[in-house]
């Protein structure tokens, strides 16, 4: 065997690893099949190197490696789901007892607020709002910086993110009631989320292949957190039930105090279930983008029919704004999702006609969005609502008109899909920039009314 093909056979088995986190045991039965496949090759006359070729080539994909084994060995699997680090030879409890302290961190740091005599009542919901994601963020990516080494010029970055997020949501003379209040705590957690992005990929935030893989992880972490917010629903219901059927009215405190702690413990919960347990099973995002994409693309298409009858103006309220705002990122997201799980090699194909339908459909509704807002603004001027939804439909439109024009590429064989992820993830800095100005910017432009 020539002497380049270990350090290759261990590359390929630190790729599985890194993908699909699998046991020890799992990883040097892998091995084992490759090299039984090297020996069968080359005793057919293949050289080491085609020998190689060819039996990476069968041993598929890592996530197809993943799903076969699972399905050789089930057992072995779900035992492996429950585990929290003991094949990587760390104490099994080691992870569990990281993320349940980030989890309590997460729920005392929400109880900050009542130190300064701030409530959730009244005008102290206010306060809540816009602090919310700070409670939160800041934790997740303290835990990955330490975990990804994050260079220092990158974490001073993230600092002073955090540290001037704060001292502006505090420090700004909001108006009670406000729209700049308002859009300051939507804004921000998407601000601290692309930081978080920042903490994820380290050094390599500049790849396609990091930011990508970040996007895919803040899926499967909203599907974990769903799911989770279900159960803590359930529970905070059966408590008030249960308590308040003795004599024992719990209702206030168990939404301020169990509620409240089991939603800002959750994004951490979730962040810890992606990072063990993703690539055992099938990635949900993707599913749930194919299934969802042509029953989008119907809504979609019935509702541009339905304005162009009815010829109402629909863009008079903030909440439809802010609800096609919302419909033309999960177009953008479920694009990505089904694109990301796709082969490269697959031509253009039905799926993709179908995504490319609904980008098209995202873009006429994102075009009389933008004709509402514009008859708004000439007849009322600029306000802050008015302001943030002119910005963020021209940030969307943009977007995808660029996936619209890489798609059309595609389809004419003068570039591959990978052009297509590639936009996206060059794209996304334009976002930061955008929410850095809705933080900051926007409440003293307009006087923070």
């Amino acid at each position: 065997m020539s002497s380049d093909v270990e350090p290759r056979i261990a590359a390929w088995r630190a790729a599985i690893q890194r993908d699909t986190r699998l046991p020890a045991e799992n990883l040097q039965e892998l091995e084992d099949h490759l090299r039984d496949e090297l020996d069968g090759l080359r005793e057919k006359g293949l050289t080491d190197d085609e020998a190689l070729l060819v039996a990476v080539k069968r041993m598929g994909s890592t996530n197809d490696v993943a799903r076969e084994l699972a399905r050789v060995d089930a057992d072995r699997m779900w035992r492996h789901f429950f585990e929290t680090g003991e094949s990587a030879g760390q104490p099994a409890s080691r992870g569990l007892f990281w993320v349940i302290g980030a989890a309590l961190l997460a729920a005392a740091l929400g109880k900050v607020p009542l130190l300064f005599g701030v409530s959730m009542m009244d005008t102290g919901f206010e306060v809540y709002l816009r602090n919310l994601s700070l409670f939160v963020v800041p934790i997740l990516m303290a835990g990955y910086c330490i975990r990804n080494r994050v260079p220092l010029p990158i974490a001073v970055v993230l600092v002073t993110t955090v540290v001037a997020s704060a001292l502006a949501v505090n420090l700004y003379p909001f108006r009670a009631g406000g729209a700049t209040s308002f859009l300051v705590a939507v804004h921000l957690p998407l601000l601290l989320w692309l930081g978080f992005g920042l903490a994820y990929t380290g050094e390599d935030w500049r790849t396609v292949r990091a930011p990508l893989d970040f996007i895919r992880f803040s899926g499967e972490m909203f599907l974990y957190a769903v799911l989770i917010l279900c159960g803590g629903v359930v529970l905070v219901g059966l408590v008030v039930v249960f308590f308040t059927a003795v004599g024992i009215p719990v209702a206030s405190f168990a939404m301020e105090y169990l509620g409240f702690s089991i939603l800002l413990a959750t994004p951490v919960i979730a962040a810890y279930l992606v990072e063990n347990k993703r690539s055992l099973i099938e990635n949900l995002a993707p599913v749930l983008a194919r299934i969802f994409i042509p029953l989008f693309l119907l809504m979609m298409v019935a509702f541009i029919g339905a304005v162009a009858v009815q010829r109402q103006n629909i863009m008079a309220n903030r909440d439809m704004l802010i609800t096609i705002d919302l419909l033309l990122l999960l177009v953008v997201g479920m694009v990505l999702y089904d694109l990301s799980a796709r082969p490269e090699s697959q031509g253009f194909s039905l799926p993709h006609v179908l995504n490319l339908a609904l980008i098209l459909a995202a873009l006429v509704i994102d075009s009389i969005a933008l004709y509402g807002i514009a008859g708004r603004l000439g007849e009322y001027g600029f306000s802050p609502n008015k302001t943030a939804a002119l910005g963020e439909n021209v940030l969307l439109a943009v977007n995808l008109i660029g996936l619209a024009v890489a798609y059309v590429r595609v389809a004419l064989g003068k570039a591959t899909f990978a052009r297509v992820l590639e936009w996206q993830v060059r794209y996304l800095p334009v976002y930061f920039v955008w929410m850095v100005f809705m933080v900051f910017g926007l409440p003293v432009v307009f006087r923070f009314r």
